[in-house]
């Protein structure tokens, strides 16, 4: 049967139908016009008017409803993201922050690490909140000892591309196959293939004991069932997301009725009896691994070996070597491609609609109106010259209203911008660019055109209406010619360039009527303040912390611009929230002069002495600079850690070392005191190297500290008398966090066996200490053990007693620190807007303190600071060692003396402890 079209009357919705609109018109008139007009017959201009503006409402009605894809899509025909909208891929992932997080990132980011298994080192001995050790499951096909260990080490720089704040990573460990077999009678099923069968038992048993995690596509989950939220619930994954439930332990003891039901379940198979468990060549009850360990049930060893014995229908299948079993076996499991991962979100198909371009009411007129093309302009006849202007001039209000309000609909995406606008009326500013080359872009005749801060109505001009131009402003300016133009040229030309003035009485005055700034910043605030709690912000906090920060001095624009610029970062900032720097990939901050380490602070140029606020330009904010100047990038939270680049944002940083410098230079300029000598000059010095070198404070973490420093560790064991104890010395950090998990979690009869022998062992690395018969007098130092009667004590070799672990520098996870000579920072505001940051962005388990700084102090302490900052990335240089008479501020002399990175780390310790007592014995 064919189908049948036909138009079916729906009711239009009300902004869309002309009737309902004329008759709410008619209605108001009859109501408030009283007796003055009272011909609504067609016959009456007046009934024409609000027919044709009807008609203009009702295209703008049509225009509200197109979708919103539709309105965000450029003439291009690309749906407008940037700076719009955050996708769920950006904005509901995080960089790894709990232990299946790290474990989904390293699968992912590795290719031959099928599982991870990740020990937290919480205890009772280091102040710092996390270590962690972690074990990777490498593909077992991998034996070559070297292509491991390159693992192990590509593992460990990927893993501390994501540290968080004072936590660390001990360089991961490869588990190690502990082979394992099986007996018994495998009874197959009729059609079972014993080849197959073998193959998918192999798979089944690695699947059980540590499964090789499987990645898929966000189309897969979604039709699996999985939310967004499930989905996206961690770390961004390049090859494909990790659902968190799949992230099962790796097990360490198995029984053989925990095998029954595995192997059971692999297709082909019948049943299992008289299972038996092999490992070590011996029957056990029980396999068993340490933690660096993974059990490998070896299918095919067991069947060679004939412990494994094939039957089908009651009768022993006879044995076949299998050979190419032998080649494939440890090639067959479960098949994973590499996904490349797609975004998973698949935006909507949409359309170009060109709302903003204007058609006039002018030109839907009846034709005896002469207001359209066919406006009379016979200077011949002046009385309806003049009756066709007036008209026309009173229409030209309607049109501007109907002008603006296509104009605001198409400038949604700009409404509900990060960014701030900074024209309002963009159609007349492309116009005005489209004219002219490259350099007149750059050398306009004139300041800022059609620029304006954060406009949040938008407009146009009405220059394609018929013959408007008699009816605007001065629009005869450029009525002047230089050369033999006929007048009708002339008067072509003048049009021209009075439509490419912005400044031209009527769209300058258009833009100061179209709304008050004071209107202007309430309205973009409120829409910034939506557009902060649509991505879980709270306005209202984001005030508070931002209250005191300055770019224009006007509290309003100030809270515009941070909140933008927030906005325009949240992405990055949100999903690295609590990131801390990647000390092994950072960038360097100190050069190499000579052979030697420069550790002098900026020299101050005579480009500083030149400094203008570059924030403004004829007194209008430039958006785009700053927009430019403060956009975070990926390599920024390799260089620094997610809180210090917030802080510098929200904080203004930036504007408040470039107006202080500012201003110390102009004391400079007028000041008769040799420059180099003045305190002026070392305080711009510090400030340049805080912004050029920092990002405006300095973020120290006590665990990198520890990280660099040896150690000493002494075991006893208590309630006995002349008990041995056993000494390991010059150990490093990695070393003495392992040793003191593995004191922590063995059995006091395992301590005891290992220590007769004068070693402890971790992942089959035996550690031998020194046995001593002295006497301990004073065992309160020392910490006991959590299972055994042991105690221990870590010392510091080289901290001549003064640095310990129980210094007071070890106490805090991380010292902010900044320069106590800049105004702004000495303020009890300040201050109090910094706690409440730090209070709601660190961690509960981060504790801090915050340091302010004299001239003299960092001095002394910046120095030591760069040492150390350079020997946590290139341990196998060695630095030249800054001695006393050295200053950065003044050129260092040539030093043959040299600092390993335990050394540097003790410099920096000592200078930060020297600090700390000061300022204690100041309060």
């Amino acid at each position: 049967m064919d189908t049948i079209n036909h138009i079916t009357k729906t009711p239009l919705p009300p902004h869309q139908d002309f009737t309902f609109l004329k008759n709410e018109a008619l209605g108001y008139i009859q109501k408030h016009i009283g007796s003055e007009w009272t011909n609504f017959n067609p016959s009456d201009p007046g009934m024409t008017i609000l027919d044709q503006f009807c008609y203009a409402l009702t295209e703008l009605g049509y225009c509200t409803d197109f979708s919103i894809p539709d309105i965000l899509t450029d003439a291009n025909g690309d749906l407008e993201i940037n700076n719009q909208f955050y996708l769920p891929y950006q904005i509901l992932t995080t960089a790894p922050y709990t232990i299946d997080d790290y474990k989904k990132y390293l699968i992912d980011g590795i290719e031959e690490v099928y599982n991870v298994a990740i020990i937290c080192y919480n205890n009772n001995i280091f102040p710092f909140n996390k270590v962690y050790q972690v074990y990777v499951y490498v593909n077992p096909e991998i034996t070559n000892p070297n292509k491991i260990k390159n693992i192990c080490k590509s593992a460990f720089y990927l893993l501390n591309k994501s540290r968080n704040l004072g936590e660390l990573f001990n360089v991961p460990i490869a588990l190690q196959p502990v082979n394992c077999w099986i007996g018994g009678k495998l009874d197959l099923k009729k059609e079972a293939d014993p080849y197959t069968v073998l193959l998918e038992l192999q798979a089944a048993l690695r699947s059980y004991v540590f499964s090789k995690i499987a990645q898929t596509s966000t189309d897969n989950l979604k039709l699996a069932g999985y939310t967004s939220s499930e989905i996206y619930d961690g770390p961004y994954l390049e090859n494909g997301w990790i659902i968190t439930a799949s992230l099962v332990d790796k097990k360490d003891t198995i029984q053989a009725v925990d095998l029954v039901s595995v192997i059971e379940s692999v297709a082909g198979v019948d049943s299992i009896s008289g299972l038996q468990l092999y490992q070590e060549q011996k029957t056990v009850a029980l396999l068993q691994s340490t933690v660096n360990q993974i059990l490998s049930i070896d299918i095919l060893g067991s069947y060679q070996n004939k412990n494994l014995i094939l039957s089908c229908n009651g009768k022993d299948l006879p044995f076949d070597s299998f050979r190419p079993l032998l080649a494939s076996i440890d090639n067959f499991e479960e098949t994973t491609s590499i996904i490349s991962n797609s975004t998973g979100i698949k935006l909507p198909k949409s359309y170009f609609r060109d709302i903003n371009t204007y058609y006039s009411i002018q030109n839907t007129f009846p034709a005896q109106y002469n207001i359209g093309d066919d406006t009379i302009e016979d200077e011949t006849k002046p009385v309806q010259v003049a009756q066709s202007r007036q008209l026309k001039g009173y229409l030209t209000l309607f049109d501007q209203i109907l002008a603006n309000q296509f104009s605001q609909l198409a400038n949604i995406s700009k409404l509900f911008s990060f960014k701030n606008s900074v024209c309002g009326t963009p159609s007349d500013e492309e116009a005005f660019y489209a004219v002219k080359d490259k350099y007149e872009q750059k050398h306009l005749e004139y300041p800022v055109p059609y620029k304006m801060f954060s406009p949040s109505y938008y407009y146009q001009s009405l220059y394609t209406v018929p013959h408007i131009q008699p009816l605007l402003k001065d629009s005869n300016t450029f009525n002047y010619s230089y050369g033999n133009e006929s007048q009708a040229e002339l008067k072509e030309k003048s049009w021209i360039e009075y439509q490419q003035d912005p400044y031209n009485p009527y769209i300058f005055g258009l833009m100061k009527l179209m709304e008050q700034e004071n209107i202007s910043l309430d309205r973009r605030n409120k829409l910034l303040d939506h557009l902060l709690a649509r991505h879980g912000e709270s306005p209202k906090v984001i005030d508070s912390i931002i209250d005191d920060t300055i770019y224009t001095g006007d509290k309003r624009k100030d809270q515009i611009i941070l909140k933008s610029l927030y906005l325009q970062n949240l992405g990055l900032l949100s999903y690295n929230r609590q990131k801390a720097y990647d000390f092994l990939s950072a960038s360097k901050i100190a050069s190499q002069a000579h052979g030697k380490l420069d550790t002098s602070l900026p020299k101050i140029k005579e480009k500083h002495f030149r400094l203008i606020n570059e924030n403004t330009s004829d007194f209008i904010f430039r958006s785009e600079q700053i927009n430019k100047k403060e956009k975070l990038h990926l390599n920024d939270f390799n260089n620094f850690s997610g809180i210090e680049l917030k802080l510098n944002l929200l904080f203004g940083l930036k504007n408040i070392y470039s107006n202080f410098i500012t201003s110390q230079l102009d004391i400079l300029k007028n000041s008769s005191e040799k420059q180099s000598d003045s305190d002026a000059f070392k305080t711009v010095q510090g400030a340049l190297w805080f912004t050029e070198k920092r990002s405006g404070s300095i973020l120290l973490e006590s665990v990198l500290l520890l990280n660099q420093l040896k150690f000493n560790l002494e075991i006893i064991k208590e309630n006995q008398v002349n008990a041995a104890s056993y000494r390991i010395e010059n150990i490093d950090f990695q070393t003495v966090t392992n040793l003191n998990y593995v004191l922590n979690v063995t059995d006091e009869t395992t301590l005891d066996i290992q220590l007769q022998q004068n070693f402890l062992l971790f992942s089959d690395v035996k550690y031998f200490f020194i046995p001593s018969n002295e006497t301990i007098e004073n065992q309160n130092d020392y910490v006991k053990a959590t299972r055994s009667n042991y105690s221990f004590r870590i010392t510091i070799p080289s901290g001549n007693e003064k640095v310990t672990i129980d210094s007071k520098i070890f106490k805090k996870s991380v010292f902010l620190i900044f320069p106590d000579f800049i105004p702004p920072f000495q303020t009890a505001e300040f201050k109090k807007r910094l706690k409440q940051f730090l209070k709601i962005n660190l961690p509960a388990n981060v504790n801090y303190e915050c340091l302010f700084l004299s001239c003299q102090e960092l001095e002394e302490f910046i120095p030591d600071y760069l040492y150390w900052y350079e020997s946590l990335r290139y341990k196998d240089e060695l630095l030249p060692l800054k001695t006393d008479q050295e200053s950065p501020f003044t050129d260092n002399a040539d030093k043959n003396v040299t600092v390993n990175p335990a050394q540097s780390a003790m410099n920096l310790i000592s200078s930060l402890t020297s600090i700390l007592e000061t300022k204690n014995g100041r309060n």
